[in-house]
């Protein structure tokens, strides 16, 4: 059976591409690659067994660390399952293969890396700047007493009387 995996981070043409060449297609919604807890992906790769082929958009999408993508590589060839990558056309437990995979998912954690300290460095620089991080405060109108505010919808009955 061949599982196809992605996160909904990846775009609807993905998730075509995986459900035209997937028997099954698991879908992780909101979840990063770097989170240790990924449910859906667990559910998955605890289905696998010998024969089976799972199947990613990209090797470096799939795992979250080149430890753990090598771990789960040599895990997968023992249990007899195929690793497929829709975007990375070459067998990754050949040697030349091997090292391809090694060097996609090591410049994918390295990437993660590399945006996660930009973002940190933005952010501490911003601060410096006094400006105020997060969502800005929602504006509320100010509560009238209840003598006022009858007075405030005096105008509108009015209105409303001379329609």
């Amino acid at each position: 059976m061949r599982y196809g995996y992605v996160r909904t981070s990846t775009t609807d043409r993905q998730i075509n591409e995986l459900e035209g060449c997937c028997d099954k297609v698991y879908i992780e919604d909101g979840v990063s690659a770097r989170k240790k807890n990924r449910p859906v992906f667990q559910e998955v790769y605890a289905k696998l067994k010998a024969g089976d082929a799972f199947v990613v958009i990209s090797y470096d999408r799939a795992f979250r660390s080149t430890v753990e993508g090598l771990n789960s590589l040599d895990d997968l060839t023992e249990r007899g399952v195929k690793l497929e990558s829709l975007s990375q056309r070459f067998d990754p437990t050949t040697p030349d293969g091997r090292f391809f995979y090694t060097m996609i998912i090591a410049a994918g954690e390295w990437e993660i890396g590399i945006l996660s300290r930009r973002t940190i460095d933005g952010l501490q620089a911003a601060i410096k700047r006094g400006a105020k991080l997060g969502r800005p405060k929602k504006q509320r109108k100010p509560k009238l007493p209840k003598e006022q505010e009858a007075k405030s919808h005096e105008p509108q009955a009015k209105t409303a009387a001379l329609l």
